[in-house]
């Protein structure tokens, strides 16, 4: 939303936008900026101050009687309770509103905040139909978020018993220590093993079916959203973006969740609608989050911020196929909250390469290297960047790294 390259912003600390760049031009505020009525529910930015500066009253909060972090069944929000006491009395703070981990409820589609937020974002457009200015509208979608909670209905369409489990439940061979995660988001819900206990067959088959019913009922609640657009008459003159935040492990190298540098963490959906746009293509280019930004600007005929530090990918709508970025990169830092110990994680991921430096933070010293080879290893089971003969490859992608990390040294002018 602002245009700007993690190390730019520093967003990976996880401070408001307000906090890191008070000053800079987002992707909403440019569109309010040339006439655009806008409009914003669900989780856009990640702080309330965020949603205030940037969307004030045109930021709609969905009213459902979940409790805590989304429950809505009687024996989920007991356990909550039960929770937070727990965590009142034994560690001194609050639980958080966590609860299981899942629930399913035989509850309509809008008694959860994803259906709910639908239904308004759908009243939305409908008051949008009989007007003549251009409108933005951001709806961010919750799940498949952990908990992992849907209407019964969802988890219906799938047999638990024929759930498969990741054929790869092992660490990577050769790895280096930092892929080591123990995946606490995820140990810290009720009814989960801690520590480092591993889950059973059983308890891992429960919670892929959880995460797949939420995959359906969010894919549900975009096919009413468009077909609300349809219904209004906007479809023919309305872009759409849809994209995920990150990726997920569901017991890949007997991990959960992401906080890794593993491609699985990254690798998201990125589905574009285009007004006039002929028939459904696909492209194996390489785009990134940063992109979003100048690619609707020049989609929509705006004129490109001169602080973007992306680059629009409208030319891939007519073509595919042309040359493009040699990779795109992911950055993640390990104690990103301790300046002294903080390690920055690089990755590029190539056509069938990826290469991650493991870098301190506070001396720029390289403390490690990971190298995987999709065209031989697509689940990254073996790291390769100890072999020999790999050395020449190695320059070259760290190279690449380089070149594509150039603007870590640029600090915009946010102000």
């Amino acid at each position: 939303m602002s245009g700007l390259r993690p190390d730019t912003l520093m967003i990976y600390n996880t401070g408001s936008l307000n906090e890191l760049a008070p000053g800079v031009l987002t992707l909403n505020q440019h569109f309010e900026n040339n006439g655009y009525q806008i409009w914003a529910s669900g989780k856009i930015y990640h702080h309330r101050i965020d949603y205030q500066v940037q969307w004030g009253e045109n930021w709609v909060i969905p009213e459902t009687a979940e409790q805590g972090r989304g429950y809505l069944s009687q024996e989920a929000i007991k356990i909550v309770e039960d929770y937070d006491a727990y965590y009142r009395e034994q560690r001194g703070g609050p639980g958080g509103g966590r609860g299981p981990a899942y629930e399913s409820p035989d509850v309509p589609d809008n008694a959860y905040h994803d259906g709910m937020m639908t239904d308004l974002a759908i009243d939305q457009l409908a008051e949008y139909k009989s007007s003549d200015k251009p409108f933005f509208m951001a709806v961010g979608y919750k799940k498949p978020h952990l908990p992992f909670n849907a209407p019964k209905k969802y988890w219906d369409l799938y047999n638990v018993n024929e759930i498969e489990m990741a054929d790869n439940p092992y660490i990577p061979k050769d790895v280096s220590q930092y892929f080591n995660y123990n995946f606490g988001e995820l140990r810290n819900y009720a009814g989960i093993p801690k520590g480092r206990e591993p889950f059973s067959d059983t308890l891992s088959r429960v919670l892929k079916h959880g995460y797949y019913a939420c995959v359906s009922y969010i894919d549900a609640q975009i096919g009413r959203l468009l077909e609300g657009l349809k219904e209004n008459g906007l479809e023919g003159n309305t872009i759409v973006i849809l994209w995920g935040d990150h990726g997920w492990k569901l017991g890949e190298h007997g991990m959960w969740c992401k906080h890794t540098q593993f491609e699985l963490d990254s690798h998201v959906p990125l589905l574009l609608k285009v007004p006039g746009q002929k028939g459904l293509v696909k492209t194996d280019a390489f785009v990134e989050f940063v992109d979003i930004y100048p690619t609707l600007c020049e989609l929509a005929g705006l004129k490109l911020p001169g602080h973007l530090q992306g680059r629009s990918f409208a030319p891939l709508v007519e073509d595919p196929g042309r040359p493009w970025k040699e990779g795109a990169i992911t950055v993640w830092p390990l104690n990103r909250n301790d300046p002294e110990r903080v390690v920055m994680g690089y990755a590029i991921q190539t056509d069938r390469y990826r290469y991650t430096e493991w870098i301190k933070g506070n001396t720029g010293e390289l403390m490690a290297r990971d190298l995987f080879d999709h065209e031989v290893d697509p689940d990254e089971n073996v790291n390769i960047s100890n072999l020999p003969e790999n050395a020449d490859l190695i320059d070259r992608l760290s190279g690449m790294l380089d070149r594509g990390k150039g603007w870590r040294t640029i600090q915009a002018d946010l102000n």
